[in-house]
């Protein structure tokens, strides 16, 4: 994990712009979508959700239309704050510095999560 913060939160200003070659808006879209129709009753629109390694908000900005309230979980604080300046406009994303393994919120508190791009940067995925 350390490797993966360090690279991170170096590239944090650029982090959009290489993101768009793995991760598009439509696929981002699509995901959304996807998650919404698996659950037998609406996820959406009083749903609170949460990103883990949010990097810079790029899955909240898409959930955050849709949810209730989107919590924005990522380790670097670099990512945290282009995270913030992109979700500006979305007053129900809260953005919290957290080990994607360890969130600070209690059982429960969630009606999902998107973990995308993330978990072959934690030490122990099946966690």
């Amino acid at each position: 994990m350390t490797d993966s913060k360090t690279y991170f939160s170096a590239v944090a200003d650029q982090w959009d712009e290489i993101r768009a070659g793995y991760f598009t808006e439509h696929m981002r879209d699509a995901a959304i979508a996807k998650v919404a129709a698996l659950h037998t009753t609406p996820l959406y629109p009083n749903a609170v959700v949460a990103d883990v390694g949010t990097g810079t908000g790029f899955v909240a900005m898409g959930l955050a239309p849709k949810a209730a309230k989107v919590y924005g979980f990522d380790a670097s604080p670099e990512m945290l704050a282009v995270a913030r300046r992109n979700l500006a406009a979305f007053p129900n994303v809260e953005l919290r510095e957290a080990p994607g393994d360890r969130l600070p919120l209690p059982d429960g508190a969630l009606d999902g999560a998107f973990a995308n791009m993330y978990l072959h940067h934690t030490p122990d995925p099946a966690a």
